[in-house]
């Protein structure tokens, strides 16, 4: 062995050369180098999608201040037409209450107006009636011959004089009930056992003779019993007088049929005919007061009150009076009379019982 070559000692680990750790510097260099180039590559993966959400929160936040913008110049145009309406519904409440007060003066007004009115009509109907009643009764004595002899042409103008008077006097005494009817004044003399069915035998009576000379049969269909009932007779005859007359005047050919019908408590009385007949349009009209349907201004004359009188001498006594008719198809006037009268508060009258 060279003794100048000298042998490695025991336990020494052999250093690698040179070139060996040149490689494993580049090795981890590269290492270092794609690590920082995957780094830089997320880097602007991430800077470029913050970009994007950038951009688009810009364009949002752009799109909510144009929305907001126009959510504001809404509420300002809806603060103005809110403002606006505000100020016409013043306006109108207060033309409403102004309205309203012109209203309640004037129906003032009306009721006072109405109430001299009735008592104009009162005052005079009761003058009217008096220098009536005196020629009405020197026609009839004249008429007996009690002054002397009368002959025959005489007799039929005193006849007609007391026609005309009679016909004034009715007229009279309608508008003296309706003035009553109006002021509250109307008094009711109510009795017990009022014979209805005698009433209605009389008023059909007084229908017979106004039919005589027409080709117009009356007939009356009643049960064999009808119970009395507690009224003012002559209110009652009077309403029942209206109706007949009526259906008879308007009648010219056909017949008028009268009906009783007792019921739990009341009486229904219905007078039918088969004269003109009377529009829907004029069933409630019909019943206001001076009011008629055209057929009955062709067909007869009258103060139109009637029909008024009737309904509202019902209802005093806490009936009822109703219509059922069409044009060209008849008329059919039905009146509810109550066992007992429950005078009606509605025309504020006093009920008083006969003794």
């Amino acid at each position: 062995m060279d003794q100048n070559v000298v042998a490695p000692r025991k336990g020494t680990r052999k250093r690698p050369n040179t070139s060996t750790r040149v490689a494993g510097l580049e090795a981890a260099n590269a290492k270092l180098a794609n690590a920082n180039t995957s780094l830089q590559q997320q880097l602007h993966d991430s800077q470029t999608e913050l970009k994007a959400r950038i951009s688009t929160l810009e364009s949002e936040k752009t799109a909510l201040e144009a929305v907001n913008a126009k959510l504001q110049q809404q509420l300002r145009d809806s603060e103005i037409e809110l403002k606006a309406t505000i100020d016409e519904f013043l306006r109108a409440e207060e033309e409403t209450q102004r309205a309203k007060h012109e209203t309640e003066v004037a129906r003032e007004q009306a009721e006072r107006a109405n109430m001299v009115k009735s008592a104009f009509l009162a005052s005079m109907s009761h003058e009217l009636r008096t220098p009536l009643n005196a020629v009405l009764n020197f026609s009839q004595f004249i008429s007996s011959g009690m002054l002397g002899e009368v002959n025959t042409e005489q007799i039929e103008m005193l006849d007609k004089i007391t026609g005309s008077g009679k016909h004034l006097l009715n007229l009279i005494n309608d508008v003296l009930d309706i003035s009553k009817i109006e002021s509250g004044s109307l008094r009711l003399f109510v009795e017990d056992n009022v014979d209805l069915m005698q009433e209605v035998r009389t008023a059909a009576d007084t229908g017979r003779a106004l039919l005589k000379d027409k080709p117009v049969e009356l007939r009356l269909n009643a049960p064999t019993e009808v119970p009395t009932i507690t009224a003012d007779r002559r209110r009652i005859r009077q309403v029942l007088l209206n109706l007949i007359s009526n259906a008879c005047k308007f009648t010219d050919a056909g017949e008028v049929v009268i009906s009783v019908e007792p019921h739990a408590h009341e009486i229904h009385v219905s007078v039918k005919d088969t004269g003109p007949g009377i529009a829907v349009e004029d069933h409630d009209t019909i019943f206001e007061a001076f009011r008629q349907t055209d057929a009955g201004i062709r067909q007869g004359s009258g103060t139109g009150l009637g029909l008024a009188i009737s309904r509202r001498l019902a209802e005093a006594h806490g009936g009822r009076l109703w219509l059922e008719s069409h044009l060209g198809a008849g008329a059919t006037f039905t009146v509810a009379v109550p066992l007992y009268a429950a005078t009606s508060t509605a025309l504020k009258q006093e009920a008083t019982y006969g003794r």
